[in-house]
């Protein structure tokens, strides 16, 4: 019998996840895709459509962990902007890293029109918006950033904003196009089935216990392969490997009751857009094509946190709050609340590259969004197949981190990550 989660989480109710099988006995494959979010599946589609033969192992169902309860926002800007990347990495990498995260949200939707993936598709531009007048330099610099190296961008001051959000307790933003918004659970779950109808052998119920240089141990089985993948996320320090170098972070997620087509409107005078906001630990929104308002956030208490929280009434007060005091006319009330665990790296780019001992065995972890997994597991597979290998030096675990290993001893990781995030996106 397959596990049904409970339904807290608001997009599983859309769906049931589909019946898996779990792995019992000894299989073979070319590749072994360990992880069945984002990054697996869109590794498992790029090598079987290039004609290897590929076993997928997911410990639940396909979009059960980060991928499939995240907000939807497909977007580049998903923890860290490009003004930061330019300031860390200078112009010319910080171009070459955008268009690569830029190519997980070509490949996103590339996947939903191709095979016509039902799932909440609402093309939104995204507003980057200054929560203060002292935070207002952020968008200002993105805007610059954007205009830099040749992207669409358009500036709002304070006065120009009640155009395009119907709060006048925003201090400015940056808007910019080609952005969009989707049910990921049920992208997750429709690509888990194309995959399979592709010849993809899919094993879920089946976490892998161990990973050798020739396969993967399962409870009740294994798998035999020349090349693994690991496309775990948070989950890869559990295999006893990069735990200094991905933890995670913790946000909340609030969907409410149906808005009224007037609300709508009060919200977004001219047209529906993504939003998030230029704090730290930031806020978040945007209306579903139901009309639903997707809230998230997070909460210092919890965003380090090393273990997720147990309750949501707390997140569900901030959330409310946050929203009650930018846009207090609307009457809001959340339906669900659910907490989320993405992991990342101190630098908020991803964690990729090989095993110390075992040079076929290849991790992918710290994608901070659906953009960054989509190119990741894409990048793997190419790796394997062309022998891909431009990006492998910059998103390698044996880079330098502001932080190292030795400080953050002493310090903890939580709060490593904390200031080493802080130091990435502003300093």
């Amino acid at each position: 019998m397959a596990h049904h989660p409970a339904h807290n989480v608001y997009w599983y109710t859309a769906k049931a996840p589909a019946e898996g099988k779990p792995l019992t006995g000894a299989v073979k494959a070319d590749v072994a895709v360990v992880g069945g979010g984002m990054a697996g599946l869109m590794c498992a589609r790029t090598l079987r459509e290039a004609g290897l033969s590929v076993v997928l192992l997911e410990k639940e169902f396909c979009g059960a962990g980060a991928s499939g309860k995240t907000s939807g926002f497909i977007t580049p800007d998903s923890e860290i902007e490009l003004s930061a990347l330019i300031s860390n990495h200078g112009p010319e990498r910080a171009k070459e890293i955008w268009e690569f995260v830029l190519s997980g949200v070509s490949r996103i939707r590339e996947a939903i029109e191709r095979h016509g993936i039902t799932c909440d598709f609402a093309v939104q531009d995204s507003l980057f918006i200054a929560n203060t007048p002292a935070r207002v330099r952020f968008p200002r610099e993105e805007h610059e950033a954007r205009q830099r190296l040749g992207y669409t961008s358009r500036l709002y001051e304070q006065s120009k904003l009640p155009r395009v959000i119907g709060s006048p307790r925003y201090a400015g933003a940056v808007r910019y196009p080609d952005t969009f918004g989707i049910n990921s659970y049920l992208f997750c779950q429709t690509l888990r089935g194309i995959v399979a109808d592709m010849g993809v052998d899919m094993y879920e119920e089946t976490p892998a216990v161990r990973i050798r240089a020739d396969g993967v141990d399962t409870p009740q089985g294994s798998v035999a392969a020349d090349r693994i993948v690991v496309c775990l996320d948070r989950f890869i320090p559990d295999l006893g490997v990069l735990r200094k170098e991905i933890y995670h972070v913790q946000t909340f997620l609030g969907i409410s009751a149906p808005l009224s087509d007037a609300a709508v409107r009060e919200i977004f005078p001219e047209e529906r857009m993504m939003v998030w906001d230029t704090d730290l630990v930031y806020n978040y929104f945007r209306v579903t094509g139901e009309g639903r308002l997707l809230l998230g956030g997070g909460d210092v208490l919890y965003t380090y946190a090393q273990k997720p929280a147990r309750g949501t009434e707390r997140l569900r007060r901030r959330l409310l709050a946050y929203f009650k005091k930018k846009f207090p006319s609307i009457d809001l009330s959340l339906e669900y609340v659910w907490p989320g665990m993405l992991g990342v790296s101190k630098d908020l780019l991803p964690v990729m590259g090989a095993h110390p001992q075992m040079p076929g065995v290849w991790y992918v972890g710290a994608a901070t969004g659906l953009p960054w997994a989509a190119a990741l597991g894409t990048y793997a597979a190419e790796r394997i197949l062309v022998g891909r290998n431009e990006f492998d030096e910059t998103f390698s675990w044996k880079r330098k981190f502001t932080i190292g290993a030795r400080a953050q001893a002493l310090l903890s990781t939580p709060i490593t990550y904390a200031l080493s995030h802080g130091m990435a996106k502003y300093l």
